[in-house]
């Protein structure tokens, strides 16, 4: 591996984002070790070090564009070590300053500002920034495969795959593999998408002197998509492998705790969701935490745990009035969790007049498949059961064999008094996994034993 990667790699420029390790991967896949693979370790206080370094460069040097998109890579680190929206948000500043510097072949500052958005969930904005490259013609494979990921996400998925078969070179590698990959997933087919994910597991593992968060991030990667399609042991193996590499991955540990919880191991569910909230805070670990509890009997802790779900949405005073607050307590995350927010309240037939605010907002800022899942959910516990046919129809028209979102169908199209469809929809999430959830599965075990009775 040749000097000036291996000083890009620890000065934390390859943890600017997942799609941004594409350049530098493909850099470091030119140059396989012959010898064993040794990946960087993870090291928080390093990436401490690495953000005061780059911000007295600036500080220093406020007039060099390469300062300012090195500080973007180092706060960009930080945030996703921890989902902070904060630093994500410093990045952003950083890479505009950056472009603001020097516009002309700043493709990496460009890049950067991306994935800055997609952290923040500023899905629209994101896409614009990747348009924008492409008009001026500032762009790079890069920029191409975060130009798809952006579609993918505000649910625009034939013009990501447009783009990926224009391009093929752009989604050779590792990183590049993952998208395609969703995009297989979402069109219904699953297997081919595990093929790539197994693929840039494989090929990130043989790749010595990336950084081990890196690493784990696919392998956890593949740990969810064995674990959507029914492989639950060996998706397991997957998340504790991610783990034995880098031991913060919080991701993971979210993985194990959706694992126990399907096999009714509430417990163990209860400590990898502590363990997972300890480092990110996310509001559908905090509802799974709530749920496990309940199942144990133990209603209060249920109920705290429900609680700090709307403290992190930024609804301190509680779930009751149908909107955010203006000032949401510090380390909350506001928009950013409009759909976990909208699902957890319809699950648990709570403040629904809240989760159809923010499914409406999840709605209008994405338009993916599951902005319009959790908007037919939602409508359904309120009872316009025909809105939420229309939306679930949406949700489930590209053919995506995911067991929860043929659950919801199912129950929706039971409410409806399409009991065929409901039938059809309930027994294939069923068959796709028939412990695809702890709580859900069994609710689909009951709403088909209820169907028969009453077709007797």
């Amino acid at each position: 591996m040749n000097k000036s990667l291996s000083i890009a790699i620890s000065s934390g420029v390859l943890i600017a984002g997942w799609v941004g390790y594409a350049s530098l991967y493909r850099e470091a896949y030119r140059e396989l070790p012959s010898g064993p693979v040794v990946h960087l370790p993870f090291d928080s206080k390093g990436i401490d070090m690495q953000i005061k370094s780059e911000e007295q460069a600036v500080h220093t040097d406020p007039y060099g564009a390469l300062g300012w998109s090195m500080l973007a890579s180092a706060y960009m680190a930080r945030s996703r070590e921890s989902d902070d929206l904060a630093t994500a948000v410093k990045a952003e500043e950083a890479t505009r300053k950056s472009l603001d510097l020097r516009s002309l072949g700043n493709v990496g500052a460009r890049n950067k500002l991306v994935q800055s958005l997609l952290q923040q969930h500023r899905f629209k904005d994101a896409l614009a920034e990747c348009e924008k490259a492409e008009a001026i013609r500032l762009y790079s494979d890069d920029t191409t495969v975060l130009h798809a990921e952006c579609l993918i996400e505000v649910g625009r998925y034939d013009d990501a795959g447009l783009i990926v078969s224009k391009s093929p070179r752009a989604f050779e590698d590792g990183p590049a593999k993952t998208v395609v990959a969703r995009l297989l997933d979402i069109g219904g087919k699953p297997e081919e998408a595990l093929k790539l994910y197994r693929q840039a597991a494989d090929e990130v593992d043989q790749i010595g002197g990336i950084s081990s968060e890196v690493v784990a991030w696919f392998h956890t990667r593949l740990a969810i998509q064995l674990d959507r399609m029914g492989k639950h042991e060996e998706s397991r193996e997957q998340f504790n492998a991610a783990l034995k590499i880098y031991p913060r991955d919080y991701k993971a540990m979210v993985g194990l705790a959706k694992a126990a919880a399907q096999d009714g191991h509430w417990q163990e569910a209860i400590d990898w969701g502590v363990r997972s909230d300890a480092i990110a805070q996310m509001a559908d670990v905090r509802a799974l935490v709530g749920d496990a509890y309940a199942m144990l009997g133990d209603h209060t802790k249920a109920e705290e745990q429900y609680g700090r779900v709307a403290a992190l949405v930024g609804r301190p005073s509680g779930m009751n009035d149908g909107l955010h607050e203006l000032n949401p307590t510090a380390g909350t995350h506001g928009h950013r969790l409009d759909r976990q927010y909208a699902i957890f309240c319809a699950d648990h037939d709570r403040d629904l007049v809240g989760a159809y605010a923010a499914a409406v907002r999840d709605f209008e800022a994405r338009r993916d498949i599951y902005s319009y899942d959790t908007l037919a959910w939602v409508c359904l516990r309120m009872g316009n059961t025909d809105e939420a046919v229309k939306s679930i129809q949406l949700a489930v028209g590209r053919g995506t064999k995911d067991p929860m979102l043929w659950y919801h169908a199912g129950e929706i199209f039971a409410a409806a008094g399409d009991s065929e469809k409901a039938s059809t929809y309930l027994k294939g999430a069923l068959e796709m996994d028939p412990h695809f959830d702890g709580i859900a599965a069994q609710k689909v075990t009951s709403t088909l034993a209820t169907m028969r009775l009453n077709q007797k």
